[in-house]
């Protein structure tokens, strides 16, 4: 029974390590900055205190949403997981 349970979850499991390792790049990404220059074009005219605020903001609600998702990915396999227990 063990093995059928484990073999229905492996799956879930990768993608959350999959979704571990990709929120490890995140943070990289986010230390390392955003390049307003391709994206927002009249931000970059406002000088560079203006761009540098711009891009914490963008980033940050980017890094909040991936943790977001992350988060309810894990809730949706806790979720199944205490399913499976039960069924």
């Amino acid at each position: 029974m063990h093995s059928i349970v484990d073999s229905i979850l492996f799956p879930m499991e990768t993608i959350l390590q999959g979704a571990l390792s990709y929120l490890g790049q995140i943070s990289l990404v986010a230390g390392r900055g955003l390049n307003l220059n391709y994206f927002l074009g009249p931000i970059v005219m406002m000088g560079s205190g203006w761009q540098m605020l711009v891009g914490s903001i963008v980033s940050s609600a980017f890094l909040l949403l991936m943790v977001l998702i992350v988060r309810k990915t894990f809730d949706m396999y806790l979720a199944f997981k205490s399913g499976v227990k039960w069924w």
